[in-house]
């Protein structure tokens, strides 16, 4: 990506991390911006000047109302734009998330409610994320991680982060959003989660698993 990371990426790095329920760091940022320490210091005053974060105690940074409308919008925009690709012009994972980061940063608003009333109003991205509506907070439907499960049994994998290097992990191991799998082992001290499907076993790092959404079939 040529574009050096704007004010929305950060946002968008942050929602993400706050989903992982762990506090949130200047390092962490980094590594996920692929970003200096120096950058992020920077950015993140700029954001808290303009009240789109909070720095906080526990959960190291969280944001504001503000912040959460800004980044419903840029989920909106990037998970519309993915649909479009995947359904209208069937690009594969790989060309979908290229793609969607550069027009995410390019098209209209008009443009984006147009595009969502000609795709009839889709509820998930292809990755199953939640499209929020038009000014409305992004609240995901799928928000349980494959890390906090502890109780064996059948689930069906519902949603993954939308990040290349996730994707092809699961595509080389075989696995697809909608699959149905069978947790089979959960090691708390190794912090892996073993899944069994298509007669073969994946044991998963937490890393990994807290990227994985699942819910339960009965």
């Amino acid at each position: 990506d040529d574009m050096t990371p704007n004010k929305e990426d950060y946002l968008k790095c942050i929602h993400e991390l706050g989903e992982t329920r762990t506090k949130i760091t200047n390092k962490r940022i980094a590594e996920l911006m692929k970003v200096s320490a120096p950058a992020v210091s920077e950015m993140i005053k700029k954001m808290i000047a303009e009240d789109l974060i909070v720095k906080d105690k526990e959960l190291g940074y969280y944001l504001t109302k503000k912040g959460l409308l800004l980044v419903s919008q840029l989920y909106r925009k990037h998970r519309l734009i993915e649909v479009f690709l995947a359904n209208q012009l069937h690009y594969n994972a790989d060309e979908i998330h290229q793609e969607a980061e550069v027009l995410e940063h390019t098209v209209s608003t008009i443009f984006i409610d147009r595009l969502e009333e000609k795709l009839n109003y889709p509820e998930f991205c292809p990755h199953g994320g939640t499209i929020p509506k038009k000014g409305e907070l992004l609240i995901e439907v799928h928000n349980q991680t494959l890390s906090q499960i502890e109780e064996l049994g059948t689930y069906q994998i519902c949603r993954t982060h939308d990040e290349a290097r996730l994707l092809n992990y699961l595509e080389e191991h075989g696995l697809a959003i909608n699959d149905t799998v069978d947790l089979v082992k959960v090691e708390d001290f190794a912090k892996t989660h073993t899944l069994a499907y298509q007669s073969r076993q994946l044991v998963i790092p937490e890393r990994i698993a807290e990227q994985i959404y699942v819910q339960k079939i009965d």
